[in-house]
């Protein structure tokens, strides 16, 4: 037991300069005390493709080729007796920043607040719903951008509505 509490050893020699490195050769843990680390230039990140300033959305859209955004398909769908399904699919990712009721109109009329809009994870299809006992609609779109920064033309476009699954045309 008397080695753990031995008394201290003799007293650490005074540093001296035969235990600095040599002239010439750096310190042996980097730039002395005092001295600022290597700067290294950073590269910078990728650029923005949308005025958002946003490049990804949800990890999984980005830009794509410089294509004109378009409509591929439009479905409407008749879900209750007052009710309709509207689902777009685009032909690239869209931002879905850029989807405002007031850029969808049916029948010359903006969309109503409330309306809630969802779009798939590929960021190509929105899909809606809203009141409308009518057969047919005509949906108009303006100003919605893809990731690329493309903004689509305003698309003016008639579409008959669906029966619903199970509903019987032949009434």
């Amino acid at each position: 037991m008397a080695g753990l509490f031995a008394a201290p050893s003799a007293p650490a020699a005074p540093a001296t300069g035969a235990s600095a490195p040599a002239a010439g050769n750096p310190p042996p843990h980097g730039p002395g005390p005092g001295t600022p680390p290597p700067q290294h230039p950073r590269p910078l990140p990728p650029s923005p493709k949308d005025p958002d300033n946003m490049l990804y959305y949800r990890g999984n859209r980005t830009a794509q080729e410089d294509l004109p955004l378009t409509v591929n398909q439009v479905k409407v769908s008749r879900v209750g007796v007052d009710q309709v399904d509207v689902e777009i699919v685009f032909n690239q990712s869209i931002n879905p920043r850029s989807v405002k009721t007031h850029r969808i109109t049916i029948d010359g009329s903006e969309l109503p607040q409330n309306v809630s809009i969802w779009f798939n994870k590929k960021g190509d299809t929105v899909k809606f719903m809203l009141a409308s006992e009518k057969d047919s609609l005509e949906l108009g779109i303006k100003g919605i951008r893809a990731f690329n920064g493309t903004v689509m033309s305003p698309t003016l476009i008639t579409v008959q509505v669906e029966a619903a699954a199970g509903e019987d045309s032949a009434e």
